[in-house]
This record gives structure tokens, C-alpha cells and sequence, in this order.
């Protein structure tokens, strides 16, 4: 069996998502520090230097900036780059970027079947089976995002912080919204990872993996209702897919 060539030299990994940029510089197929910043400021950002660089984007006018800011070859994932999935999907141009990094990374572990599920601006499940190929999702609003539909659409109802929450029962406007918002992101996952067992694996129990800014919380409050489906948390896991893919370009 071929061995796997490792990333020379020094790598860039770029992930964006609508709200926030994540980035880190690895060598020899390890990540070094990773750097979070508002993906509206990528214009008046500095890259470090590298020799390479891997971009997972979801926001296509980030594109254009990031070919004028990044100091180096640049391979922007997409459904045609080589990821090591197989993609049982009818229009795979319009799976996201970071969801073939996320499903990548999966693979990567050994830990199939399995599902990624991403808190970010949307929560996003995204279907790895057994053999290794990816088989699509469910995307759904997310916290932040409904926190801020309520706000926008209703006349008394503040924007609100997704925070911790003391009890199931919200003694003040804050505390019931918030209650809502974590409850239903817990029944979400539940409910999604039960019907995908169900139809996708035939009943197998698949690995479930968490990453995204409120992926601790919401598997915090699921754990609290029994058994919780989530396997691991890994916030860097889109970073991890894009290092898996740079190695199988390289």
C-alpha cells in the first residue's frame, strides 16, 4: 500500500465560514496555533508566509480577496479536489467546502460510519457512511442565527447571547429564549442523529463527531436529557479535513 505523502514545507490552512476565518500554519503535517478573525476583516488582514496553502470558503466574495492577500499557491477545495471521499451526492458542486474538509477528517479518524455535525452560522450534519463515501446532510439555522431571527421578527424580543443556562424553565426573557434556543439545538441533534441512524446505517451506531463555536454547550445540554449521541468534540476539525486533503495533493 502506498504511503501517504505528507505536506511539504510550510502549509497554510484556511477555513472561512460566514462569521469568523480560522487559519494556522503546519509543518510536517502537524498544526501550529490557529488564529480566529472576523471574516469581514480578511481584506486589511496579513497572511503569514508559507509555501502552500488549502482553503475551505462558503463565502464566495472571500475568494477574490483571499487570491490577493495569500502570498502563495493556493488550492480552494471543492467537490473535484482530491479528498479521499467518494461522493454519492446529485449535484456535488453544491456541497460546501467546509462540509468535504469536515467529512474528510472523519474518514481520516478510521471512525466510520459517522456524521460531523458543525455549529456555526447554520448547524450542519453532514453523512459519512461505512465504505467511506459521503452521502449529504441537513442544515439548519443556527443558535446565533435564530437567536437573531427572533430578534428581527418580533417587536419585544431582545438579541441575545447564547450563554449557559441555569434550568429548562426561563424565569426572564433572556433565560426562556436561551432555554429555547439550547433545547431545541439538543432535540435537533438528537432527532437528526436518530432518523440518519435509522435510514442511512440500518440502525448502526455511527461516530459522531462536534465542532463549531456552540458544539460543547448544546452536547452539554443533549447529555443532560440521557445518553448523549456526540462522540467527540473537536473545534478544529474543518482545519484537520483541509490538512488531510493538502496530503493527498501534495
Amino acid at each position: 500500500m502506498r504511503k501517504k505523502r505528507e505536506p511539504a514545507g510550510r502549509l497554510l490552512l484556511v477555513d472561512v465560514s460566514n462569521s469568523f476565518t480560522k487559519l494556522a500554519v503546519a509543518r510536517n503535517g502537524r498544526m501550529g496555533r490557529v488564529l480566529k478573525i472576523p471574516t469581514d476583516g480578511l481584506s486589511g488582514f496579513d497572511f503569514p508566509e508559507a509555501d502552500r496553502a488549502v482553503v475551505s470558503s462558503v463565502v464566495p466574495g472571500a475568494v477574490k480577496i483571499l487570491k490577493s492577500r495569500i502570498p502563495c499557491p493556493v488550492l480552494f477545495v471543492d467537490h473535484r479536489t482530491t479528498t479521499g471521499l467518494v461522493i454519492r451526492y446529485p449535484k456535488p458542486e453544491t456541497i460546501g467546502a467546509d462540509r468535504l474538509a469536515n467529512a474528510a477528517a472523519a474518514v481520516s479518524l478510521g471512525k466510520i460510519p459517522s456524521i460531523v455535525v458543525d455549529f456555526g452560522t447554520a448547524v450542519t450534519f453532514d453523512v459519512i457512511d461505512s465504505k467511506g463515501a459521503y452521502r449529504g446532510g441537513i442544515i439548519a439555522p443556527g443558535l446565533l442565527t435564530a437567536a437573531s431571527a427572533l430578534h428581527e421578527r418580533t417587536a419585544l424580543l431582545p438579541m441575545t447571547a447564547i450563554a449557559p443556562i441555569p434550568g429548562s424553565v426561563g424565569k426572564n426573557t433572556l433565560h426562556a429564549i436561551r432555554a429555547g434556543l439550547l433545547i431545541g439545538a439538543a432535540g435537533l441533534v438528537r432527532e437528526a442523529v436518530e432518523r440518519i441512524t435509522r435510514e442511512i446505517f440500518s440502525g448502526k451506531k455511527p461516530f459522531v463527531i462536534a465542532t463549531g463555536g456552540d458544539a460543547a454547550l448544546v452536547s452539554r445540554i443533549v447529555a443532560e436529557g440521557g445518553k448523549n449521541p456526540i462522540d467527540l468534540i473537536d473545534p478544529l476539525i474543518t482545519l484537520k479535513g483541509l490538512l488531510v486533503i493538502a496530503a493527498k495533493a501534495a
